[in-house]
């Protein structure tokens, strides 16, 4: 599998399950899509923004998967998980579920103002892939984040004075491996920036 980020506003989700598993599906999903959750009960907690359409999975199968350019098959039932695998592969949707092999996988993320990590081990590990998760937590302080916003800040003050891509993305690399910005930018922010500005024009 390769790892790609998606936009999903305007896109439609469809989870099949209304337990602890579906709501996390659904509630990860509904920060873009329109999503869509189908079963006979529901646990507490969905996002306000979620669909839930009460009712047996078979009756609104195909119909459903047909709304939906992403389908998710989220029940405790090994037999209906498989039959709504099936049906996304007919319909030609790709498919994620959680007792089997999937065609999209929904990662574990560590998400900050500036930036995203996505963490999968394809299905092999869930456990592996929070205990991961929880690590980069921990490592990932708040120095990265303002180095994104002052690594964008830097690259439009390039491409005013520096014409050459290379040169720019070289002197861009300079300020990354620069050990005093990255020292001030958590205690004196002005002070990162200007040693970053004299890297850049230097």
């Amino acid at each position: 599998m390769l790892p790609i980020w998606l936009d999903l506003h305007a896109r439609k989700a469809a989870v099949f399950g209304g337990g602890a598993v579906g709501r996390r599906k659904a509630n990860y999903l509904a920060g873009e899509a329109e999503v869509k959750v189908i079963s006979k009960k529901f646990v507490d907690g969905f996002l306000p923004q979620v669909q839930l359409v009460e009712g047996e999975i078979n009756e609104h199968l195909v119909h459903t998967i047909g709304w939906a350019d992403l389908v998710i098959a989220a029940t405790n039932d090994r037999d209906l998980n498989d039959a709504i695998a099936a049906e996304a592969a007919v319909q030609g949707k790709y498919c994620n579920r959680a007792d089997g092999v999937s065609t999209f996988l929904i990662p574990s993320l560590v998400e900050r103002d500036n930036y995203k990590v996505a963490i999968s081990t394809e299905g092999r590990s869930p456990g592996m892939s929070k205990y991961l998760r929880l690590e980069l937590d921990r490592f990932l302080g708040r120095k990265y984040d303002l180095m994104v916003s002052l690594q964008e800040e830097l690259r439009e003050a390039a491409k005013r004075s520096i014409p050459s891509q290379m040169e720019r993305e070289k002197k861009l690399w300079q300020v990354l491996e620069d050990r005093d910005v990255w020292s001030a930018l958590e205690n004196d922010l002005p002070r990162a920036r200007e040693l970053a500005m004299q890297k850049l024009v230097g």
